[in-house]
């Protein structure tokens, strides 16, 4: 009997480390209909300060829309505003300091009431018609700024303190390409003090620690450098080794046979860097990345999934598993097929202590949430 009750023991004590070990299952959701097609100008926030996170995207010169989260699948969709001045480009920030986020798309943004059955008030504020925004503090005074990415028109960061409701005070970072600073290229890359951008192929060096004298390094060779969509990628900023420097993941965007991988920063400096891959050969194209702990293991995960340009028939959402810790040792996940991935993003919208991922289609109306089953499998 007692050696009966042992073996059950262990048994019992194995599901349970398995259950623990296993990468977790992603389960999908429809999150709603948007009358216009989507293109982009995601977000990942808490719109009306209830806890827990909701989803925002757009169509350029269109409509943009939040999506309050209040179960997995029961979102409500609500109306941010019109005539979005933008390319796809688009950031949630507090821009007027009220404590209410609000909304940034290119040359407009729209001011969040606090009310969610009202229309956000719109603003003109200048800002180039982007396909890639992202925000953070360039000139030191510990307010968010605004960078935004054209292809035509170049790179320029704007500070909007003076008066937010009037045309942003604007300076150029250098030229432009098609994406290369979202979701997350803001960063001290040089360890000096300030905060840098990183240009999917270059980096730029915030000289004088205020956004008023750019130095440029072009030490980043990575994604493809010809064609019409010349060194398109997205970059996702983080100290990946530990070792006090930023480094940086990288995918291919607009890219068929896309691929992934994360640039070490040798030096600390931002000159010397040593590429290590991801995935070189995932016929996908990778216009979304995501970088987080999606199995609660400690490290850093990437996801990424196929878009619009994907040379494979059937579009790919893939997590590669950082198995030894240290991004040296990779296991890929195949966590939903058939649905077009574009400018996802990724955090714990629910509040259960796991990463979840909110995306869409592109020219398509119809987001989705991949809710994250990790925690819901360990009870079970």
């Amino acid at each position: 009997m007692q050696k009966n009750i042992l073996i059950i023991c262990g048994l019992l004590l194995e599901s349970v480390i398995l259950s623990y070990c296993q990468f977790p299952d992603f389960k999908y959701y429809n999150i709603g209909i948007t009358e216009e097609e989507l293109l982009g100008q995601s977000s990942l926030v808490d719109m009306d300060k209830d806890g827990d996170l909701d989803f925002i995207a757009g169509t350029g010169g269109g409509e943009a829309w939040w999506f309050e989260f209040q179960e997995a699948d029961k979102w409500i969709r609500h109306k941010i505003g019109d005539y979005t001045l933008t390319d796809k480009g688009g950031v949630t920030i507090d821009v007027d300091g009220d404590g209410w986020l609000d909304h940034v798309a290119g040359g407009t943004w729209f001011r969040n009431s606090g009310d969610p059955g009202e229309q956000f008030e719109r603003f003109e504020n200048g800002v180039i018609f982007a396909y890639d925004m992202v925000a953070g503090d360039i000139n030191g005074d510990e307010i968010q700024d605004i960078i935004a990415l054209s292809e035509q028109e170049g790179l320029y960061w704007y500070d909007f303190t003076a008066n937010p409701k009037k045309k942003w005070k604007k300076i150029r970072i250098g030229d432009g390409i098609a994406g290369g600073i979202s979701p997350q290229g803001i960063a001290d890359m040089d360890n000096d003090g300030d905060n840098d951008i990183v240009r999917s192929n270059v980096w730029y060096d915030n000289l004088n620690g205020d956004g008023s004298k750019w130095g440029i390094h072009r030490t980043i060779s990575y994604v493809e450098s010809k064609g019409e969509f010349a060194y398109s990628s997205r970059v996702y900023i983080t100290d990946w080794d530990k070792d006090g420097d930023m480094d940086i993941v990288q995918s291919d965007a607009n890219n068929p046979e896309g691929k992934i991988a994360w640039h070490a920063n040798k030096d600390g400096k931002g000159i010397n860097w040593f590429t290590h891959s991801i995935d070189s050969e995932t016929t996908q194209d990778l216009h979304s990345l995501c970088v987080a702990d999606f199995d609660n293991d400690g490290d850093l995960d990437v996801f990424s999934g196929g878009g619009p340009m994907t040379s494979d028939l059937h579009k790919r959402l893939y997590i590669w598993e950082n198995k030894d810790g240290e991004g040296l040792a990779w296991e890929k996940h195949e966590i939903l097929t058939d649905y077009e991935c574009f400018d996802a993003v990724a955090a714990d919208v629910d509040g259960d202590g796991d990463i979840d991922i909110c995306s869409k289609p592109w020219k398509g109306n119809n987001p989705y949430f991949l809710r994250n089953m990790k925690i819901e499998n360990q009870k079970q």
